[in-house]
């Protein structure tokens, strides 16, 4: 996530090895540099078009004097994604639907824009399920821990987090969508905080996190790409339940660990992923 007033970070932030870049034109951007930071987000899409990374802007809340002004002026054409602040209702994504198709920046697109919701409040967060089932363009819930543990008072701890995090990916689960944690910001150049802190929210079902400085992209990567004995254990079980079907056996032990079919599923989806990481690689 980049600071869209930046315009040197934009370009910059093109060349780490992040799967989406996040142009930024809501909190990290000064309310008198708004117009500036959408005319230089507006030119780094278009010169970076072409690149193979997920595009996406974080616009600044249609209850503000600038998100109609967002709406409005993004060439959404360009972009893959649009990351919706603070959503605290099904109204407000609804609102949004309402507004981009009033819009004329989606003219000529191909595909849908998506939505990466953020849910940053303790509202948000207590009203995730519904949230999520509020419009087919969302394809990830992003949880944002700063104004949440403001709001609520609390402390920016793995504890206080731990309830808010399984909310967010219970929901994203329910819906089959991505769930993306928040960034590490207590001290962003502190890789390896970085690192522990992504593993947690791998632990809780998260699939990425946001980052803020590039110290955190490759610690982040690496905690998210399945090591070689996850693989190992999930071809394991892939083999050996499918063999077992075979014989009519519907349960399994595997390497002392029991399965049935309620495991297969992510064993899958931890192998598909390691693919997708793989071809990735092979083409950048």
């Amino acid at each position: 996530m980049t600071p869209g007033n930046r315009k040197e970070r934009l370009y910059k932030a093109a060349g780490y090895p992040a799967d989406a870049l996040v142009f930024d034109l809501e909190d990290s951007v000064p309310p008198e540099e708004k117009p500036a930071a959408r005319s230089a987000v507006i030119a780094a899409l278009k010169d970076l078009s072409a690149i193979d990374k997920e595009l996406c802007v974080r616009i600044n809340g249609l209850d503000t004097p600038f998100g109609k002004a967002d709406l409005e002026a993004i060439p959404w054409v360009l972009v893959d994604s649009i990351m919706v602040p603070k959503v605290e209702s099904p109204e407000h994504l609804r609102q949004l639907e309402k507004a981009l198709a009033d819009a004329e920046g989606l003219q000529g697109r191909q595909g849908p824009l998506q939505f990466v919701v953020m849910l940053e409040t303790p509202r948000g967060i207590l009203d995730a399920m519904a949230i999520v089932d509020a419009s087919n363009r969302t394809t990830a819930l992003f949880f944002g821990s700063g104004d949440y543990t403001s709001a609520v008072g609390a402390d920016i701890h793995t504890d206080v987090l731990q309830f808010p995090r399984s909310v967010v990916c219970a929901a994203a689960g329910a819906k089959g969508i991505q769930a993306i944690d928040a960034a590490y910001f207590l001290h962003v150049k502190d890789a390896q905080a970085t690192y522990e802190d992504a593993c947690i929210a791998r632990r809780h079902g998260f699939k990425g996190k946001v980052v803020f400085h590039p110290n955190q992209v490759e610690v982040v990567n690496d905690a998210f790409t399945p090591t070689e004995q996850q693989l190992a254990e999930a071809r394991d079980i892939v083999r050996a339940y499918e063999d077992a079907r075979a014989k009519g056996i519907g349960t399994i032990v595997v390497n002392g660990r029991f399965v049935a079919v309620d495991l297969v599923p992510p064993a899958q989806r931890l192998l598909a992923m390691a693919e997708r990481i793989k071809a990735r690689r092979e083409t950048n």
